[in-house]
């Protein structure tokens, strides 16, 4: 485990994991449960009249949707930081460069500076309608909580970031692909497969956290703001990829257009039967290019899923719009 962890970046959550005693997956649960002290601590204010009262199954419901996302980002964060060695072993196979040059793609994935960074920010964004608001009970222990909570949603929001930033790059022709070697997806399907895994810890995440926290403007502000440029990343990474993949299913169709046009010059000025025979070969190599390069995928995954993933996102927007506006009736 060690030496496997010394050979790749490993992102801030799973570093402080690593160094606490004892068994990992208790670290984790402990950490979802900070909400839940969170909450414990408002219902004493709230009891005491430090605090003003909220409605309890709200409050109840955005715990769950906390310790949901805390869970879901520390998975995410190793997930896609395992993954991602691999697709750079991937990459090196796919492309013309060396192992060196793709993984300059993806830089600063085990970064401690720019998680810690979003975290202070965000924490001094959040407590400021319960600052505006007179309640500032409520601020502090909603500051305190981001500290700790925030640690691991920000490390996965950066690595998700690192991601999908590593894949523009890899969009925009830093790397050459290869050309068509008997795999539809050109070596890119760990790309494709990796792209998902990190879009669907995003919306995932974030989702439940604007949808039950309407009632939180800082909260909702910063979520939809992460969802949108993640979801934004993710659609316009994997449009340059799509466009480079296109570019070789060109070229290779192509090669098979200027077989054919070969072959019909001589049948255009010789329409006999015995310069059709001669040709047979040249239009048979043509046909059989030209089958070739139509198995080429015009992007690193089945285009289902991708239609799949825009009517997700699709009504996901749709869902925060919808509670955002039914938010100041009540519903």
């Amino acid at each position: 485990m060690g030496r496997q962890r010394a050979s790749r970046a490993v992102p801030l959550t799973e570093r402080i994991l690593d160094r606490l005693p004892g068994r990992r997956s208790r670290w984790m649960v402990t950490w979802a449960l900070v909400p839940w002290l969170n909450l414990a601590a408002v219902l004493v204010g709230q009891t005491a009249g430090w605090s003003a009262r909220t409605d309890r199954s709200v409050e109840v419901v955005n715990r769950i949707a906390v310790s949901f996302a805390v869970l879901l980002s520390l998975w995410g964060a190793a997930r896609i930081s395992k993954d991602l060695e691999q697709l750079r072993l991937a990459l090196t196979q796919a492309v013309e460069q060396e192992e060196s040059d793709v993984r300059r793609l993806f830089p600063g994935v085990g970064s401690a500076v720019v998680p810690v960074v979003l975290t202070l920010a965000v924490g001094v964004a959040l407590p400021v309608d319960e600052l505006l608001g007179g309640d500032p009970v409520a601020a502090v222990l909603q500051a305190v909580t981001w500290l700790l909570i925030g640690i691991p949603l920000s490390t996965a929001v950066w690595v998700y970031l690192t991601l999908e930033l590593g894949l523009r790059r890899l969009g925009q022709g830093r790397l050459t692909l290869r050309g068509y070697r008997g795999d539809r997806t050109l070596g890119l399907q760990p790309v494709g497969s990796l792209a998902f895994t990190g879009f669907w810890m995003l919306v995932g995440a974030v989702t439940p956290l604007v949808l039950t926290g309407s009632s939180d403007l800082p909260t909702v502000l910063v979520g939809i703001l992460v969802l949108a440029v993640g979801v934004g990343l993710f659609f316009l990474s994997l449009q340059g990829v799509h466009r480079q993949m296109a570019t070789v299913r060109q070229r290779e169709i192509d090669r098979a257009t200027t077989l054919y046009q070969q072959a019909y010059e001589r049948l255009d000025g010789q329409p006999t039967l015995e310069v059709l025979q001669q040709q047979v070969g040249l239009l048979n190599a043509a046909e059989a290019l030209e089958k070739r390069a139509e198995r080429i995928q015009a992007w690193p995954f089945d285009e289902a899923m991708f239609a799949r993933v825009a009517t997700i996102a699709t009504s996901a927007a749709a869902s925060i719009l919808a509670r955002l506006l039914l938010a100041p009736t009540g519903i």
